[in-house]
């Protein structure tokens, strides 16, 4: 019986391999691989009483037509002003991603963040390429519309958002850089999810090891070959419990660029706020 009942589970995890591969052989397998690494949300919530005091929203073009939506928080000090660049999950009014930030408004720092395309009320579909554009002509935008300079912006990225300004901050000078829960790049995250993501399902298993172990990546986010690059003054944070990205990302980053500050917290996960308020307003003060 033992026997027959593996027999029965072969010929099963068999006959869905080949559904899987004739799947993945009629469908556009760049959207598959979209599909796991962005999770946009268009619903928006409301802000919090603290920031919404302060905010006002906008809009501007991307540079190659993209309609973008940012959030401007005021505040009193008028340099560094702060750039927020979210994750890769709902968009910039997510709960964590506003509280995030309340601690540099309680602060007096002026804050930007806004939303790639294809998050929240902006338009247009998301990718790489698409997602540097935007945080690029976000920066012209903050140049011309309210005069602000390079030398007088903060970029803080987290997650994904870390790839994003890392790769604005490779090509531009800035008044600092902050990478916050960073990976190294797309393949590594993949390799790593392989991994350390895995159950006893068979044919979870297959498809984790046949079909996404096997996906080309398109959307490649190197933070790795690119943070040498940078010359601005950074700081690298990262939780010791950062149950999404490994620790082990944040800490190759920062050997790849050792002129960066470094925290490394023995509190907080991957999503959580508070831990970071502290390090970061170190950092911010001694930039002035």
């Amino acid at each position: 019986m033992i026997r027959k009942n593996s027999i029965i589970k072969s010929i099963i995890l068999f006959l869905s391999g080949i559904l899987i591969f004739w799947i993945a052989g009629s469908i556009d397998v760049t959207q598959i691989e979209k599909n796991i690494v962005y999770k946009p949300s268009k619903q928006v919530v409301k802000l919090i009483p603290q920031l919404a005091a302060k905010a006002e929203e906008g809009s501007f073009m991307s540079k190659d037509g993209i309609k973008i939506t940012y959030i401007k928080i005021k505040g009193e000090k008028k340099s560094p002003i702060v750039v927020f660049c979210h994750g890769n999950s709902g968009n910039m009014t997510r709960d964590d991603n506003q509280n995030k930030i309340i601690f540099l408004v309680k602060q007096g720092y002026e804050v930007f963040t806004m939303d790639y395309r294809g998050f929240g009320k902006s338009s247009g579909e998301v990718d790489e390429k698409g997602l540097y554009k935007d945080l690029d002509s976000f920066i012209t935008y903050l140049n011309t519309k309210y005069k602000i300079p390079n030398d007088k912006i903060v970029l803080w990225g987290h997650s994904l958002g870390s790839a994003v300004a890392i790769d604005e901050a490779s090509k531009k000078e800035f008044k600092g850089v902050i990478a916050e829960g960073a990976f190294t790049s797309a393949e590594d995250m993949k390799n790593y999810r392989i991994l350390n993501k895995r159950n006893a399902n068979p044919v979870h298993l297959f498809v984790r090891d046949s079909l996404f172990k096997n996906l080309k990546l398109t959307q490649k986010f190197s933070s790795k070959d690119k943070i040498v690059k940078i010359k601005s003054p950074m700081l690298i944070i990262h939780a010791l419990n950062d149950e999404m990205i490994p620790v082990e990302m944040g800490k190759k980053l920062a050997k790849l660029k050792p002129d960066a500050q470094t925290f490394f917290s023995e509190k907080g996960k991957h999503c959580d706020y508070g831990w970071q308020d502290k390090p970061i307003l170190d950092f911010l003060e001694k930039l002035n």
